[in-house]
């Protein structure tokens, strides 16, 4: 059986202990979280695969630090697009309002412990490994999309997300030129003006030229590559 780490967030101290004991009862690795706080601190500290995310300490709390997740505001280890499942009620704007929110599947508070770990399996199997395999290399330039680091070198690049953001998508084809419009949509859940883009272009082609890496080629009109076709 792959191993997955599951971090199970809900304010609710009984159905997040009887998830976590079955689980780790069919030998997963669980991580517990009662707040909005202790889950940012878990997703900080702990690789994470899939975040369970219930009910926390006060209404709209859970589906407020999705939205954060999703617009790459939580600097912590786990990706924006990672899966998160919610676990709420089951009625129609319940489920709308987790969805918009970045679900990636809405369970009913009462499904069975049966259902949940299908479910968990499932989205683990399908969406973990293209988001955790992938290493980014480009000449001494290696990123590594999992932990979200760059590194030219052995020297660890120090970026923002949004720049972190950029670079990956500049990375996944180098030699395409990207226009300002397609990186203003780098980040999950969330886009940039031109202006915006072309600040945080400009950090993170300082940041990339200080650790020795002379990349990002500018197409004037067009947009940025980050290199030159041979």
């Amino acid at each position: 059986m792959q191993q997955y780490a599951f971090l199970i967030a809900d304010a609710d101290l009984e159905s997040r202990e009887f998830v976590a004991g079955q689980l780790d009862a069919d030998g997963y690795e669980v991580h517990l979280a009662d707040s909005a706080a202790a889950t940012t601190a878990k997703l900080t500290a702990q690789a994470i695969d899939v975040l369970l995310l219930g009910d926390l300490e006060r209404a709209a709390e859970a589906l407020t630090l999705l939205r954060m997740l999703r617009a790459g505001e939580l600097h912590t280890r786990i990706h924006p697009a990672q899966p998160v499942i919610t676990v709420g009620a089951a009625d129609e704007l319940s489920t709308l309002r987790a969805y918009d929110a970045g679900s990636y599947h809405h369970l009913a508070r009462d499904s069975g412990y049966l259902v949940l770990r299908a479910v968990l399996a499932a989205v683990a199997r399908r969406t973990i490994e293209p988001l955790t395999s992938r290493h980014l290399h480009v000449g001494e330039l290696r990123i590594d999309t999992a932990a979200r680091t760059v590194h030219v070198g052995g020297t660890l690049v120090r970026v923002s997300v949004t720049e972190f953001a950029l670079l990956t998508k500049l990375a996944s084809d180098p030699t395409k030129v990207f226009t300002k419009g397609e990186l203003g949509r780098a980040r999950p859940s969330s886009s940039m003006a031109p202006r915006t883009v072309d600040s945080h272009m400009s950090r993170l082609r300082h940041n990339l030229e200080d650790a020795g890496a002379k990349l990002i080629h500018t197409e004037r009109g067009v947009g940025w590559a980050l290199t030159r076709a041979a």
